[in-house]
């Protein structure tokens, strides 16, 4: 019992962090599946043995090869503090791996091979290539690619997707990849330690901050407009928008620039489960 316990407690050591855009989005998303296909409530639990592998083995590989950033930025994750030696992380780094292989193979004859390879292959860009240190590598292509297999996995977990609710998790991804750049602005330290050229870091706090508003921000906007997205919820959508270029303008503390990228997360989570409190998904027409 002692050993389970442990083995949880860092899990969750790993893994807190993401919840916000991993388990809380897949429950939001499997209760949209379990919704719009009429399945009995507790299908909705299935998506959690796939997700539970997406975050572990990310996790796991992403703070492998960035202990000296999390030395800076996050001192209290396992391997910074001294929980868990490096070769214990590769260990659990390897089980994770095939776990997370073994649960798309034999879910539903291998349903979400894709969209598990894709996220495999994000993985090894983002921590294995210089590119996964830039910040178009890194959160335009990273962020879209990622966000495409972890929302289309988490659904096909559950059940088959519509042509529109594939469309739906694409405008989703392509938005949160554009908008992705605010998270950028609170490790700037812990980036320059490890070489990653960051978009604060390439062109400069205020310089950054002034595209992510002007650019970034409103582009990720239009996304979803053209998307038939913001059609779903205007004025909160848009003033969420506003506000993010406000507090992105604004910003220049680290805790402050913190709550400003979690207000981003939970707008994404609130833009998943649109769709359940708005026409179903297979309704919603573009504009």
């Amino acid at each position: 019992m002692n050993t389970v316990n442990r083995e949880l407690r860092l899990f969750f050591d790993f893994t807190w962090r993401d919840w916000s855009t991993t388990l809380i989005p897949g429950l939001i998303v499997a209760t949209g599946a379990v919704t719009h296909t009429s399945l009995p409530a507790w299908n909705v639990v299935r998506f959690v043995p796939w997700v539970a592998c997406f975050v572990y083995f990310f996790n796991l590989s992403n703070q492998i090869v960035g202990i000296e950033e999390d030395r800076i930025n996050k001192p209290d994750r396992p391997l910074p503090s001294g929980k868990i030696t490096v070769q214990g992380a590769k260990r659990r780094w390897a089980l994770a791996l095939a776990a997370f292989v073994c649960t798309a193979l034999f879910n539903d004859n291998g349903r979400i091979i894709a969209e598990t390879a894709m996220w495999i292959a994000t993985t090894a860009f983002l921590c294995l290539t210089p590119y996964g240190g830039h910040w178009f590598g890194r959160n335009s292509v990273a962020m879209g690619t990622g966000t495409w297999a972890l929302l289309g996995g988490i659904y096909k977990t559950v059940a088959r997707p519509s042509a529109m609710e594939e469309r739906f998790f694409l405008v989703v991804a392509i938005w949160l990849a554009t908008a992705m750049q605010i998270q950028d602005l609170r490790d700037i330290d812990g980036d320059m330690a490890v070489g990653r050229k960051t978009l604060p870091i390439v062109a400069g706090d205020r310089r950054s901050r002034w595209l992510i508003s002007l650019a970034f921000l409103p582009l990720s906007y239009v996304a979803l407009w053209v998307g038939g997205i913001i059609s779903m919820a205007p004025t909160t959508v848009s003033a969420a928008h506003v506000l993010l270029v406000y507090r992105t303008l604004r910003g220049g503390e680290v805790k402050y620039d913190h709550k400003t990228y979690m207000l981003l997360t939970y707008l994404f989570c609130y833009i998943l489960a649109l769709p359940l409190w708005c026409d179903p998904i297979p309704n919603y027409q573009a504009q």
